[in-house]
């Protein structure tokens, strides 16, 4: 549903921000989408998500002309249930103390620190404002520096 759910979405909303003027389409893509996560394989669920920021390239040219703005948000790995989930199933499967495995993570990252559901919300929320008037066709990586481009 990454794909078509998100297209649809982007669809039911079009007629609105013609109407208002022009606006803006921020999809949530992933990190994975642009280099392949080495401790976790998700093959299709990247390759869902490399075809959403496929589309929003095409997207935000399409639509530019009606001021409307296409741009992608980028997680990489973000404190949450699903991490936890995985933090506690990895320190279970390997033996070790659950506070072990996030620093495994975060040692690749330029702070030390994981993102947040909180923060990707706000990445989407300044792209979605009017602060983002010029910006159209970027993805904005959100991982704590993860990977840098």
């Amino acid at each position: 549903m990454n794909l078509p759910g998100s297209l649809r979405m982007a669809r039911a909303c079009l007629p609105g921000l013609r109407a208002g003027g022009g606006g803006a389409v921020v999809f949530i893509g992933t990190q994975s989408a642009v280099a392949a996560p080495s401790q976790v394989r998700q093959a299709a669920y990247a390759a869902s998500k490399g075809a959403l920021t496929s589309a929003m390239y095409s997207l935000a040219r399409e639509l530019g002309p009606y001021r409307i703005r296409v741009n992608s948000v980028l997680p990489g790995w973000m404190w949450g249930p699903p991490v936890r989930a995985y933090v506690r199933f990895t320190a279970q499967a390997e033996g070790v103390a659950e506070e072990e495995v996030p620093g495994r993570l975060t040692e690749r990252m330029a702070l030390p620190d994981l993102a947040t559901d909180g923060d990707v919300a706000d990445a989407a929320v300044f792209l979605a404002s009017d602060r983002a008037r010029a910006i159209t066709g970027q993805s904005s990586l959100v991982n704590a520096g993860e990977l840098m481009r």
